[in-house]
């Protein structure tokens, strides 16, 4: 429909161009200049008929801005009576002089008088869209004379035609037929965007509407249709106010292309034009009704070559950031500005006035209208991929998300399983995202897990044999984000899967910067194979996931999925199952091993140790059932309900704490909770015990390193008497700054080192240099795990101060514990011990 519109619209001007403007005949025949006489005072039209001061010198001087009125004369002689036509017309096709009077007399009678100008009324004598056309009837007896007389703020180009009475007729009916074809057009455009925006009201649409309107109105001004649409007061305020129209125009193009680039932040939102650019538009308008027309025509100009300049810089920007709207975009761009030029060239008679010139902004603005549509249109097809894009990515990695995973996937599994029958499921768990999150808070954990992820996508893309994921935007990604810390790769060689793994694992093995502190993450990795261990992705995620879960119970971080792990993933749930169910019901119990000074034998304290034995499956260890717990989150109401019957039972047996203390196991998880301190102090007071005699032991203090909330709790349980201890120092995450940043009161030398003492050097160096530095820094050490009495004589050689392990003795329950203490009081104040 648009294609044959413009064919039509281009035979009609070419119809138009190819008619000749002047006509042979010799009375059609205008000068280059015309007789000109620059009005100084008040004159009348009889008066200058006999002043004989017209001189084609001031012609040019009478096309420009002018605060004079001027004259042209054109005479014609005598047409006898049966030569030719005693009828011509004149044409003019500029419309916005303020004041133009044709006056036409035959000898010294005035024969006619008619007013043309923007700001006077013709007297709705003529049709006004036909535009300006002056009857000039020769005489036979006396000289033809015209005399025009022209005065306003805007330029006084008189482009004048002469036409005989039959070209006159078709000049005029070919020109309402080219302009009613632009207005038409405009107007069915800007109808039609009308619908559009009640449709789709996309923001900055309210402003393609408005230049629609401003445009309207801006051409039926230059091509006198004001007239025709518009009443007599609101056409001449038009006229009046022409540069106020022309800088709403260019205001409301810059506010379209700030909301038309919005998407791709072009121009930046902070930047200096967005901030002040609606300010200059304003002092621009302002100024046109302070300042000539003159002046306000060159302030015009100057804002048309800067946002010329600006708008084809950002559209030029923005495509090349990927925003394909702005290819429409800046050839409408381009097109209206290049006709708008050409129209102030015309303005300021850089340009000849004819048909030609002064079609171009009229078709420009169509061709503008037509462009900014197509651009709308593309800019909602980008914005709907855009759609697309965000529904199978993670925003943060620019991943593919679950829903790539599991939508888009499988088709794409479909096409290689042909070229690859087997392939490898991997899946990524980075298991500390929890310990950041507590540590440093859900942002920077999930900046941290984002950057590695981004590492592992950028490692696997620079290696062979892992299968490319296209996305709607034509990337490649080779890593799928599955949730906050899961990410899945796919192998296509099964056979090189070991060394793929080796190297991920040399980048997860690099320490990550977290709030400029050096953290090595905690991952574990499981695969799957295609299609033996899982026809679909579902049952391949789940088995991976199994495998990474297992990583728990054995070496190493990466386990491949088998049918046992399954049994044992099963065995877990079940025991999850249980544990949730028991620890509701406090159904665990603990019992305590005592503490002896090495010295004396005489027995300090004793550890807690937390028991479970479930009705339908017996006991189980809490080397199965506690990472569990921390695994699924139960730790916290495991260690809620340990304390409270630690202290019940504390606060109903006295004679436990009056000479010796207990010891308690807690989770590093618990002190990552904010208000564990504040929950634990309040339980001890609730019993009224002394929190002198309660010592904490935590293990696996990595995640401790500049945490404020680790550091409020271990205050407030030093503020209110607990002593704190680091259990099984020597392994696992402890460190020497944990020493320091927990203020620690004991320190607990693990069994590990304690067992081998009589059969590993290294272990006893390591014990002894642990007992010194337990001395160098004045705190208790506590060497468990003895299990003979050399091991003991070595300990106290070193004067270890404090030992546990079964050759002292062995865990027992509360009752036995009691009793040992009374035995052990009554065997201390016997007279044979006295004696």
């Amino acid at each position: 429909m648009i294609f044959r519109g413009f064919l039509f619209f281009f035979f009609l001007t070419s119809q138009l161009w190819a008619q000749p403007l002047l006509m042979p005949e010799d009375q059609l025949t205008l000068p280059a200049e015309l007789y000109t006489f620059r009005e100084i005072g008040p004159v009348s039209a009889q008066y200058l008929l006999q002043e004989k001061q017209f001189e084609k010198g001031l012609y040019n001087e009478s096309q420009g801005f002018s605060n004079n009125a001027y004259w042209h004369k054109l005479e014609f002689p005598i047409t006898p009576v049966g030569i030719g036509s005693n009828a011509i017309y004149l044409g003019m096709n500029f419309y916005v002089i303020d004041h133009l009077d044709f006056y036409l007399f035959h000898g010294n009678q005035l024969q006619n008088h008619w007013k043309r100008g923007a700001l006077q009324n013709w007297n709705n004598n003529t049709a006004h869209y036909k535009g300006i056309w002056i009857p000039i009837s020769l005489s036979s007896q006396h000289t033809t004379t015209l005399l025009i007389r022209k005065q306003g703020n805007s330029p006084l180009l008189t482009p004048i035609q002469l036409f005989n009475e039959e070209d006159a007729i078709t000049q005029q009916e070919q020109r309402m037929l080219f302009w009613a074809f632009i207005i038409s057009g405009l107007f069915i455009l800007l109808v039609h965007n009308v619908f559009v925006f009640v449709l789709l009201r996309q923001p900055g649409f309210v402003y393609y509407l408005g230049l629609n309107i401003v445009l309207f109105i801006s051409l039926s001004i230059i091509t006198g249709f004001n007239r025709w649409i518009f009443p007599e007061a609101i056409s001449q305020w038009t006229v009046s106010n022409i540069f106020v129209i022309f800088g709403m125009a260019a205001w409301i193009l810059y506010r379209f292309s700030l909301h038309f680039l919005k998407e791709v932040q072009i121009p930046h939102p902070r930047s200096f034009i967005r901030r002040y650019g609606d300010w200059a538009f304003i002092l621009f308008l302002l100024s046109t009704q302070l300042v000539a027309v003159k002046t306000s025509a060159l302030f015009f100009a100057t804002i048309e070559v800067f946002i010329f300049a600006s708008c084809t810089y950002w559209g030029i920007k923005a495509y090349k950031k990927g925003f394909i709207a702005a290819r429409f975009y800046l050839f409408s761009w381009l097109i209206l500005m290049l006709g708008s030029i050409l129209n102030t060239c015309i303005y300021w008679e850089l340009l000849p006035i004819n048909f030609a010139t002064e079609s171009l902004l009229p078709i420009s603005a169509i061709i503008q209208l037509l462009g900014f549509s197509f651009a709308f249109a593309d800019k909602a097809n980008h914005i709907e991929h855009n759609r697309q894009l965000e529904a199978v990515t993670d925003i943060r990695t620019g991943l593919p998300n679950r829903s790539y995973y599991f939508d888009h996937l499988p088709i794409q599994l479909n096409k290689v399983k042909q070229q690859h029958p087997e392939l490898v499921l991997i899946m990524i768990d980075i298991a500390s995202h929890l310990k950041l999150s507590q540590a440093f808070g859900p942002a920077t954990a999930d900046e941290a897990l984002c950057e590695i992820m981004s590492s592992i996508n950028e490692k696997t893309s620079q290696m062979d044999g892992f299968l490319s994921f296209p996305l709607p935007n034509k990337a490649l990604k080779k890593s799928i984000r599955l949730n906050t810390k899961n990410i899945v790769l796919i192998s296509t060689t099964p056979s090189s899967l070991t060394k793929q793994i080796q190297q991920i694992q040399q980048l997860l093995e690099q320490p990550t910067l977290v709030n400029k502190i050096h953290f090595r993450h905690q991952y574990k990795i499981g695969s799957a194979l295609y299609p033996t261990q899982g026809e679909s992705l579902d049952k391949l995620y789940q088995n991976a996931m199994v495998a990474s879960n297992s990583v728990l119970y054995s070496s190493g971080n990466w386990v491949p999925f088998t049918h046992q792990l399954k049994s044992n993933h099963a065995h877990q749930l079940h025991l999850i199952t249980l544990l949730t169910d028991d620890i509701e019901h406090g159904k665990l119990y603990f019992d305590i091993q005592p503490q002896v000074n090495l010295v004396g034998r005489n027995i300090v304290g004793g550890e807690v140790l937390i028991r479970w034995r479930n009705e339908h499956i017996g006991q189980v260890s809490p080397a199965e059932f506690i990472p569990l717990a921390e695994q699924t989150g139960l730790i916290y109401k495991l260690t809620d309900m340990l304390l409270k019957k630690i202290f019940k039972w504390a606060s109903t047996h006295p004679e436990a704490l009056l000479t010796q203390s207990l010891s308690i196991n807690i989770s590093a998880l618990d002190l990552l909770q904010e208000d564990f301190a504040k929950r634990t102090i309040l339980l001890l007071k609730q019993y009224e015990l002394p929190a002198e005699k309660f010592t904490i032991e935590i293990t696996e203090t990595s995640v401790f390193e500049n945490s404020d909330i680790v550091g409020n709790n271990v205050k407030e349980l030093h503020k209110a008497g607990f002593k704190l201890a680091i259990d099984d120092f020597g392994v696992g995450y402890s460190s020497m700054q944990n020493l320091v940043s927990l203020n620690t009161n004991e320190l607990k030398i693990d069994r590990f080192f304690v067992m081998n003492l009589l059969v590993d050097t290294q272990s006893q160096i390591l014990c002894r240099s642990m007992i010194d530095l337990s001395k160098e820094l004045n705190i208790v050490s506590v060497a468990e795990g003895i299990e003979s009495e050399e091991i003991l004589t070595l300990l106290k050689k070193w004067h270890c101060q404090v030992g546990q392990g079964y050759h002292l003795h062995r865990p027992m329950p509360p009752e036995n514990y009691l009793s040992l203490l009374e035995e052990s009081n009554t065997h201390l104040s016997s007279p044979i011990n006295n004696a």
